[in-house]
């Protein structure tokens, strides 16, 4: 007798549906939709939705299988792929109607690559740029779901011995996350994705399929062990394993061991549960038959009622937004069931009904397609419109629905002479137009929501403008923001660690290219390059997610940057780009062992003192949890921070052109050494990246230089956060478009 783990028992053979298995879909259905609502890292814990929604595959391709027959493989192939893909066919059709309208309001090309996966999802489609993978990070279950189905006899015959792959799975899970702290290797990118997405989904099908199969459940006892050591298990290993925002979903094998758990706990309470199920099951079936078109247009249901939500009101609080977002997102998903929810009954060879289940009449084609025409219509519009407006407030709190990458690259996919976009100016302005600069800074604060007050210094070589705007409500949030005073700079400093340690390079006293060696007090032993450093791309995950780290505490640099050393790297050093405020302060650790010197003072007596920075310092205090040094410790006023800025780009009393080359080049990883592009960008006629302005975007604002016109921006905004890191850039483009000789400007 063949026993399924952890174990629900299967319904008897004498009965249709199961409830619960409709329920439980639901339930993962649900939990999607307010994972990719709200992002709350402690909802991937509550409920494993895709580890379920694949249990619930592999038991349905192991029930359809099992009826014997000649050519079944082929038939339930067929059969399951035309139920997935006719649905994701109309999806991919609205995409692209929203791509184009979209293109249309910018006047950008069209941006939709793959064109081949829009049509076999065997890797998942790609969307334009601007819709940051709102429309179509998702859809990495598509492409999964179909080689499940292309695979179901391995899947099947793996179901015969379900605890030995349920082993071998979470060995190989294992090794792929943890291998390469010990020094074994590892994959990276789309291997590693599909590697790691076949040996925990995969798991999860063949436990699907095998409890199907099954006509047995392993004891309670055992089901208890199971549900405390998966979940607990989980939990442990969470001290370790580093946890992008603390979701479970950033890491597979934490994922299958809390799924596990959470499987074994259902089959404990498997009576209840299908009780209570079977008292909707005409509610719970009609979702299950419209699961395909719940999942796929969901997160543009979510778009649409974040925006709306932001639009009406920008400066509600969480308990009204997230009630408001959560419903308007159900609500309007809702209506892309009712519009386009019969296209699943075609697909799978019935009738189409407005709502699959009941007393409902079939609908007749010529009904039903100028009607779904309509809400279909004026919601790629209203999608149009949402993404050309900006991404809202809430959006970018948010990653997309499913992201999975770490940078970006489309952004320099079109090629385009920077001469023919940027204009240009052969030397830095005598004097800065002040009426105008303030004028503009003046709207600009007025019309941006979220802004109380703003410190704003703007340089063009020797010319300097620096002054203050505060709002009415700035006195009541005590900001007081003389113009000209110091503020933090945070990570601006990463700008000036980026070119003391390109000084070095120049100097020879360093190799960016070389391990970083051994240093007093942190580590040897991990292969990891200057250079790699400054792309943040040397693999160190944040320290504060790293095992042992107590906000707590006072932290010296070489203590923060052992304990991220000693936590398993996020990727092999190089591949990758995941932003390490641990990687500057070891690259501020190599810069006082090569030179014998402070680094406040190499700040003094390299950055400071010869371009006459008299603001410029670094910071001393102590501050539990925090370490800013050569990561985010330098203070400044922001006339000096933008002075610095253009410096960087422009002066040889900063670096010499060639490190300078060095520090804008984009290959192959699409960011700078220590600074991040802001575009407009492209690549031009010979290959080489290019973007229009540089620099960074902090907690408190950011600042730009724009090279080609001999214009830097700083912005020191109030109230920090979010909003004012959005706006950073947008400010410096603003104020820089009033300075004579810029397109648009006096």
């Amino acid at each position: 007798m063949t026993t399924a783990l952890p174990g629900l028992a299967p319904t008897p053979a004498t009965t249709a549906r199961d409830p619960l298995l409709d329920g439980l879909r639901t339930v993962a259905l649900a939990r999607v939709l307010l994972w990719h609502a709200l992002a709350w890292a402690w909802l991937s814990w509550v409920f494993p939705a895709m580890p379920v929604m694949f249990f619930l595959a592999g038991s349905l391709l192991a029930t359809s299988l099992g009826r014997g027959g000649r050519g079944v493989w082929w038939r339930t192939t067929l059969r399951r792929a035309r139920r997935l893909l006719v649905p994701f066919w109309l999806f991919g059709a609205a995409v692209l109607v929203t791509t184009v309208l979209t293109a249309h309001r910018t006047g950008e090309d069209v941006a939709l690559g793959g064109t081949w996966r829009w049509v076999l999802p065997l890797l998942p489609p790609l969307g334009a740029e601007g819709q940051q993978g709102w429309l179509t990070s998702h859809l990495w279950y598509v492409s999964d779901y179909l080689w499940l189905v292309v695979l179901s006899p391995l899947v099947l015959r793996c179901a015969r011995r379900p605890a030995t792959t349920a082993v071998l799975a979470l060995t190989g899970l294992a090794v792929l996350e943890l291998g390469p702290g010990v020094g074994l290797p590892t994959l990276t990118g789309l291997p590693r994705t599909g590697v790691g997405d076949a040996l925990c989904y995969g798991l999860f099908a063949v436990l699907g399929a095998a409890w199907a199969r099954s006509a047995a459940l392993p004891a309670r006892r055992v089901l208890v062990v199971l549900a405390v050591t998966g979940v607990g298990g989980a939990l442990a290993l969470s001290t370790v394993v580093p946890l992008d925002r603390g979701s479970l979903n950033s890491s597979w094998l934490l994922l299958a061991l809390a799924a596990l758990g959470w499987l074994a706990a259902l089959g404990l309470v498997q009576g209840p549960l299908r009780r209570s199920s079977a008292r909707v099951a005409p509610f719970l079936r009609g979702v299950t038959a419209r699961a395909v078109t719940v999942y796929l247009w969901h997160p543009a249901a979510i778009v649409l009622a974040r925006t709306a939500v932001d639009e009406v009101l920008p400066q509600a609080s969480a308990w009204t937004v997230v009630p408001l977002v959560v419903g308007g997102s159900l609500a309007l998903t809702v209506v892309a069931v009712l519009a386009v929810g019969w296209v699943e009954d075609l697909a799978g060879g019935r009738p189409p009904r407005w709502w699959p289940v009941g007393a409902a009449r079939p609908a007749r084609l010529p009904v039903l397609l100028p009607v779904a025409l309509v809400p279909v219509g004026a919601g790629c519009l209203a999608l149009a419109v949402a993404f050309t407006g900006g991404p809202s407030r809430s959006l970018l709190a948010i990653p997309g629905p499913s992201d999975r990458s770490a940078l970006a690259q489309s952004a320099f996919d079109v090629v385009a002479d920077p001469g023919a976009v940027l204009p240009t100016r052969a030397a830095p302005l005598a004097e800065l137009p002040a009426e105008d600069l303030q004028r503009t800074l003046d709207d600009w604060v007025a019309r941006t929501e979220g802004i109380d007050a703003a410190s704003v210094g703007v340089a063009s070589g020797a010319a300097l403008w620096d002054v203050v705007w505060e709002g009415t409500s700035s006195v009541e949030l005590g900001t007081g923001l003389p113009a000209g005073e110091p503020v933090l700079a945070a990570s601006l400093t990463k700008g000036v660690t980026a070119a003391l340690v390109l000084q070095e390079a120049t100097r020879g006293t360093l190799d960016l290219d070389a391990p970083v060696p051994d240093l007093d007090g942190v580590p040897a032993g991990a292969a990891v390059t200057p250079r790699q450093l400054l792309h943040h791309a040397g693999g160190l995950p944040q320290y504060t997610e790293a095992p042992g780290f107590e906000p707590d505490r006072l932290w010296s640099p070489a203590e923060l940057v052992t304990l991220s050393l000693q936590a398993p790297p996020l990727f092999t050093p190089g591949t990758q780009v995941s932003y390490s405020n641990s990687g500057f302060l070891w690259l501020g650790l190599l810069l006082e062992h090569v030179t014998g010197q402070s680094y406040a003072d190499l700040v003094d007596e390299r950055v400071a003192g010869p371009l006459g920075l008299t603001t410029m310092t670094v910071e001393q205090r102590e501050v539990p949890g925090w370490v800013g040094f050569s990561s985010g410790g330098i203070v400044a006023s922001p006339g000096d921070l933008a002075r610095w800025q253009g410096a960087l780009f422009s002066s040889d009393l900063v670096l010499t052109p060639q490190a300078r080359t060095a520090l804008v080049d984009l290959q192959p990883l699409g960011n700078g050494l220590g600074v991040w592009p802001s575009c407009p960008c492209g690549t031009d006629p010979a290959g080489q990246r290019w973007a229009a302005g540089w620099g960074q975007s902090v907690n408190a604002g950011g600042a730009f230089a724009f090279p080609a016109e001999h214009v830097a921006v700083m912005g020191y905004l109030q109230p920090e956060g979010d909003r004012a890191l959005e706006v950073a850039a947008d400010l410096a483009t603003t104020l820089a478009t009033v300075l004579p000789g810029r397109a648009g400007g006096a």
